[in-house]
């Protein structure tokens, strides 16, 4: 099978914010924001009437794609971790607490809090899901 990764995307209500956070609280490298509202979007989407803001950000070995839809609206809330189709990024990080603060002080919230994984491969590991400001889950796990 010819399969290759290449992003993962989410959805958010402000791409100025979205990579404001991303780039300045996360370490993520923005490049320039592109409109997109040519004929082929709202087919492409499955939305009607969608005209798309995009940034791609890349950085800690990934690229993530953040989009704001126009005029097409959208529901609005925070997924729920346990939420059919909600995703959330990984990252394993050296000092858990500091990074946590730091994601704190930038405008995330906490989904969960700082526990020690008791059972399977990362059992005695310490980690947690937090949030950032628009709501994409961020799992973070301290490495050993």
């Amino acid at each position: 099978m010819d399969i290759v990764f290449d992003h993962t995307g989410f959805i958010t209500p402000s791409l100025e914010g979205s990579v404001r956070f991303w780039s300045e609280v996360m370490g993520f490298d923005p490049k320039p924001s592109v409109e997109r509202k040519g004929g082929w979007v709202a087919p492409f989407t499955g939305v009607p009437g969608a005209e798309l803001k995009i940034a791609h950000l890349f950085g800690h070995g990934t690229h993530l794609e953040f989009i704001e839809f126009g005029a097409a609206g959208g529901r609005s809330g925070e997924p729920v971790a346990n939420d059919c189709g909600t995703g959330h990024v990984c990252f394993k990080v050296r000092d858990l607490d500091a990074t946590v603060e730091r994601i704190l002080a930038g405008g995330g919230k906490l989904a969960g809090r700082i526990t020690t994984i008791t059972e399977g491969a990362v059992a005695g590991i310490r980690g947690l899901y937090l949030r950032d400001p628009y709501g994409v889950l961020i799992e973070l796990l301290e490495l050993k």
